[in-house]
């Protein structure tokens, strides 16, 4: 059997962030470890050598999570789940503390979507700042179980575009409405485009300075 690897750490800090470094790093464990965390888990009854394939698989799978949960978690805790008997009870036990009971949950949810619907670009906000907002509320979304699709994203991002991009988000919401573009690709489209109109404003002092002074030419000369 594979040894197992170096969970990654939880600080206490950012927890829907490591619920997802750590649900992939228990997949890669195999998949009766991943699933140890989803559904209770008691030891089957007598010795050992009595107990079918299926139940040894079980009771290692459960052993393998407890233990890599174990080694991910700070002192704090591992002093609020070393009473748990299971990695299911520890994942629980977690979730309950990090992310409250299903009405903080339900509470978490309707203030991000609410923060969802009413997103737009700000002023003078860079498209690299407003992409790391719109991808906090998302994330925290999908942390919680209310994932947005890819689609979603998309169109709500060419939403929240300001009046002085309009021209720009009507090329970009008659493309999406062709062929569903990626997020990736639209974010790319956008900061393309943000440096082409920073270089025309760049540009725009000069040539005032240029028709000012051909200006003054003009009156000097008369």
């Amino acid at each position: 059997a594979d040894g197992i690897k170096t969970p990654p750490k939880f600080d206490g800090l950012y927890f829907p962030i490591w619920k997802v470094k750590m649900t992939v790093f228990l997949q890669s464990l195999g998949s009766r470890v991943a699933k140890a965390v989803t559904k209770p888990f008691s030891a089957p009854p007598g010795d050992e050598s009595t107990w079918s394939e299926i139940e040894t698989k079980e009771f290692d799978a459960n052993a393998r999570a407890h233990y890599a949960l174990l080694q991910a978690l700070n002192d704090d805790d591992i002093s609020r789940v070393i009473h748990c008997k299971s990695a299911f009870e520890i994942w629980t036990h977690l979730l309950v503390t990090h992310e409250g009971t299903s009405q903080v949950k339900r509470a978490k949810i309707d203030l991000l979507r609410s923060q969802y619907e009413n997103f737009c670009m700000q002023e003078n906000e860079t498209i690299d700042d407003m992409v790391t907002r719109f991808t906090k509320i998302t994330n925290g979304l999908s942390s919680l179980g209310d994932a947005i699709d890819n689609d979603q994203r998309v169109r709500k991002i060419i939403r929240a575009l300001p009046p002085s991009w309009e021209v720009k988000a009507t090329t970009l919401k008659e493309l999406n409405d062709k062929e569903e573009m990626e997020l990736i690709g639209l974010i790319g489209n956008l900061k393309t485009h943000e440096m082409e109109r920073k270089a025309r404003e760049d540009m725009a002092p000069s040539k005032k300075k240029t028709i000012a002074f051909k200006s003054q030419s003009t009156h000097s000369d008369e």
